[in-house]
């Protein structure tokens, strides 16, 4: 697959299918997904153990969240998925939806980085309180 291929069916995996181990297969052994400190799930996660953590916490803030692409970009073995990014808080029910971007680095066709750029972090953590 090239690496477009790759970002898109993991996409599916996940935000489709809600397919979180499926999701997880895609990436390297060493692959890391990086989410920003000042969030509740931020941090660098390297593994799958990492990253399943790291997305079950997500998982447990949110009742719902999608994340839908308008434009790829690609340059050689990186993707850039650019969207809107929707949450609804499940303590709360408050929903709060922004522009995100993704960068993912895909080496032979595993994920070795995704790393979410937030259009606004303060939006969630105002819709957490």
């Amino acid at each position: 697959m090239t690496p477009l291929e790759t970002v898109k069916a993991s996409y599916a995996a996940i935000l489709d299918r809600g397919d979180l181990e499926g999701f997880l297969s895609f990436f390297a052994e060493d692959g890391a997904l990086v989410e920003a400190d000042s969030l509740p799930y931020g941090g660098r996660f390297v593994g799958a153990d990492a990253i399943r953590g790291a997305l079950i916490k997500m998982m447990e803030s949110f009742s719902a969240f999608s994340f839908k692409p308008d434009v790829y970009a690609t340059a050689d073995e990186w993707v850039i998925a650019y969207g809107t990014f929707e949450v609804t808080v499940r303590s709360n029910g408050k929903q709060v939806s922004f522009p995100l971007a993704e960068a993912t680095h895909v080496v032979d066709g595993k994920i070795k980085l995704i790393n979410p750029v937030y259009g606004d972090t303060a939006a969630i953590l105002e819709v957490l309180k």
